[in-house]
């Protein structure tokens, strides 16, 4: 929502705030399918999210989600199918709006980025090639084959440019993300507490941190400042040694760094032997079926 753009759900969306129904399904499948629908795409592929820093605590709140999301699209006349996701630990390295987006364009750019975004978007992409068809075997496996060549071969960038064009949008940022004007030029280097490994980066704190620097609002008038945020340099599951970088965090002004910081810094536990991270994707949703996901497909 914007000034200019779903103007009705925005008002909702304020009445759901204040009234606690911010969880409610069916206000909350509204909300999104209609945007969705509103666009006719011929399917639709959702990402529907659950964990510390979701809305939908449990993978089964996100299931149950997940199946009122597929009704409505289904009852619109479009494919639908959704992957229930972990939101627990933050997704790629950076947190935050412009850092977010340069991380995906550069991603798209280069082939190459963090391997958990990377995963998820080429599963998730192989579905919408399913829906759309042009999958020859007809199976997920080769449809992860296809996205994962059309990222390495500069296609996925291309088209993202396309769409940029088509829309409005500043193409010449997209070819040069350091062009982009940065205001947040303070940073703090966040240290790990601890020889280990890293067992846990709670999502939630880390987006609170972001906020503390200006990256979100704390007040409906609040500016924000798009270039504020976090990059993290380890991930759940790294080794660590004590005193080594394991985020960076990014300002306008120094004033709130250090809280941000500090905030960081207790959001990432550690521990002595090695961790075994959970997979990122638990279930896939269609109108027939909820299936446990296998993230081998990631393999084959």
């Amino acid at each position: 929502p914007s000034k200019s753009m779903v103007l009705a759900d925005k008002r909702m969306y304020a009445l759901r705030d204040v009234t606690g129904t911010v969880l409610s399904l069916p206000l909350q499948t509204s909300s999104i399918m209609s945007k969705k629908l509103a666009e006719n795409p011929d399917s639709l592929v959702l990402d529907v999210k659950f964990g510390r820093s979701a809305f939908q605590k449990t993978s089964e709140e996100s299931i149950e989600l997940a199946k009122s999301l597929i009704a409505a699209g289904e009852g619109g006349g479009k494919q639908t199918t959704a992957f229930v996701t972990r939101m627990d630990h933050p997704i790629g390295k950076a947190i935050g709006n412009w850092l977010e987006v340069r991380e995906c364009i550069t991603t798209m750019k280069t082939g190459v980025g963090p391997t958990d975004l990377v995963n998820l978007c080429v599963i998730e992409a192989a579905q919408m090639l399913l829906q759309s068809g042009v999958v020859p075997s007809n199976t997920l496996e080769e449809g992860v084959e296809m996205a994962r060549a059309n990222l390495a071969n500069g296609k996925a960038y291309a088209k993202f440019r396309e769409m940029t064009i088509a829309q409005g949008g500043d193409v010449s940022v997209v070819d040069d993300v350091d062009s982009y004007p940065a205001e947040a030029n303070f940073e703090v280097s966040v240290k790990a507490k601890a020889d280990g490994y890293i067992c846990n980066i709670d999502a939630l704190e880390i987006g609170y941190a972001t906020i503390d620097v200006g990256a979100g609002r704390k007040t409906s008038d609040d500016r924000v400042d798009f270039t504020a945020g976090v990059i993290l340099h380890k991930r759940v599951g790294d080794a660590v040694k004590e005193g080594e970088a394991v985020a960076t965090v990014y300002g306008a002004t120094s004033n709130a760094l250090g809280e941000s910081a500090g905030r960081v810094s207790n959001a990432i536990s550690y521990r002595q032997t090695q961790v075994a991270v959970p997979p990122l994707i638990t279930h896939v949703v269609t109108k027939d079926a909820v299936m446990e996901f296998d993230m081998s497909v990631l393999a084959k």
